[in-house]
């Protein structure tokens, strides 16, 4: 059937805006090799660090420009593994629990979106000893030992326990990150216990580790990359009938639950092709080596705007643990964090607040106030004692030439089975939709001056 008139011409315009959606996402994603390769072992072109060995890649944080890449919290350290199982083997991870809020293992494609996830509070730990995450747990315990088996294969209806399912993928190989969150204060990265140390039972039942172990595994520490190329990423900025001064920001400034690649892509372009993307690509898609235990929101900001954006929410409850608190408690979530982060032509991180920093104002409405400008901006009650986080904006801004535009990133990780109020539960990829589900939960964010802001004083909490 052919369309004719108005009907005809919103029709074109629709395929019109699929087919450059399209193209526009292939560019970002076949930029990165899917075929079947081998490399070397301990192949490492990028300089990866190595410290826990030739298994592990690691540890990946903001503060290494080498690792800086796929937005890292400033609280949280990853390390990072790819290998291929020889047929009939099995590969064994023994840890210890760290001395930090969560920990987890989850497995990838190899276009960085997660596959299965294993968090802390899933685990057996070994016999004789105690998993410190769980709720009333003593934190402090010694015997914090555990045992976890990584399988190649596709998780089952029903998983094993104690079972990390990687499937190898594309290229043909298994990546795995172990991920630490909030160390205990005093601690190191991994939580004072180490990284998981790998050991594999081969088919005629020998067991190997250290460097056997990575030969007969083909370890490498090669990690594809998951940033938009500068031409795509300045096609998006100057799309038409957005404003490249400022594209993806708005005023008033608006989050939206990360959804997949596709949408994310979408949030350049118009309201219309928005909806477009959606309604082509409504399934949620991990990338960028997600944590499956969490879900996101993002939100571009720019200066134009306002030379001072002040965010505005109410806080979940998550447990206390920064100071080494001797049990595990509950919340609402397990994590929260606002993060500022680069475009998708860098995803790098510049820096990030957590849950138990922010001060908190009006007694159990835990209300907080977040303030970003620059230093020569910043309001003289932008203070702790003033119930005020503040932050300094990266000054290399997007990442991708302006200096004064910028994104935010904030984590939900592991909601309480009875709180509904968090990102897991944003239906769809639209602000509006955010607003609705999370209520006073929602990071409300606003321009204003510094003048402006002072004039609101330094009120006690």
């Amino acid at each position: 059937m052919i369309s004719t008139g108005v009907e005809g011409s919103r029709r074109r315009i629709a395929i019109c805006s699929a087919a450059v959606l399209l193209a526009v996402t292939a560019l970002f994603v076949l930029a990165r090799p899917a075929s079947a390769v081998t490399y070397e072992t301990g192949y490492n072109p990028d300089g990866l660090p190595t410290d826990e060995g030739c298994f592990w890649t690691g540890p990946f944080t903001r503060k290494n420009p080498k690792t800086n890449v796929a937005v890292p919290g400033t609280e949280i350290t990853y390390w990072a593994a790819k290998f291929r199982t020889p047929p009939g083997s099995t590969l064994t991870l023994r840890g210890a629990f760290p001395h930090a809020r969560y920990s987890s293992l989850n497995s990838y494609d190899n276009l960085g979106a997660s596959q299965t996830s294993l968090p802390d509070r899933d685990i057996t730990p070994d016999p004789g000893s105690i998993n410190p995450g769980l709720p009333g747990a003593n934190r402090a315990a010694t015997n914090r030992s555990y045992t976890v088996e990584v399988r190649g294969e596709a998780p089952p209806a029903v998983p094993a326990g104690n079972t990390l399912y990687a499937a190898p993928v594309a290229d043909g190989y298994q990546t795995i990150i172990y991920r630490v969150y909030i160390p205990d204060r005093g601690r190191d990265l991994a939580g004072g216990t180490g990284v998981p140390v790998p050991s594999l039972r081969l088919a005629g039942g020998q067991v190997v580790e250290g460097s056997d172990l990575c030969n007969q595994m083909n370890s490498i520490h090669y990690f594809t990359s998951t940033t938009m190329d500068p031409q795509t990423y300045q096609t998006l900025v100057n799309w038409p009938g957005r404003d490249p001064l400022t594209n993806p920001a708005v005023n008033p400034m608006e989050f939206s639950r990360y959804w997949n690649l596709q949408n994310v892509v979408a949030r350049y372009k118009t309201p219309t092709e928005q909806k477009e993307a959606w309604r082509l690509f409504p399934n949620y898609a991990g990338t960028q080596y997600d944590n499956r235990d969490a879900r996101y929101m993002t939100s571009g900001f720019s200066f134009r705007f306002g030379k001072v954006i002040v965010l505005k929410g109410k806080l979940p409850t998550t447990p206390r643990t920064l100071d080494g608190q001797k049990r595990m408690t509950t919340g609402q979530l397990v994590a929260w964090d606002m993060c500022i982060i680069q475009a998708l032509v860098t995803t790098r991180t510049w820096n990030c607040v957590f849950d138990e920093q922010l001060p908190l104002r009006g007694g159990k409405k835990r209300e907080y106030t977040i303030v970003i400008s620059q230093r020569a901006n910043r309001p003289k009650n932008a203070r702790t004692k003033c119930g005020v986080w503040w932050m300094a904006p990266d000054p290399d801004g997007d990442g991708g030439g302006r200096t004064d535009v910028g994104q935010l990133l904030t984590r939900n990780v592991l909601p309480a089975e009875n709180y509904k109020r968090s990102s897991w539960d944003v239906p769809t990829p639209f602000p509006a939709d955010a607003v609705r589900t999370m209520g006073p939960y929602y990071p409300k964010g606003s321009y204003t001056t510094k003048k402006s802001f002072e004039k609101r004083g330094c009120p006690k909490k």
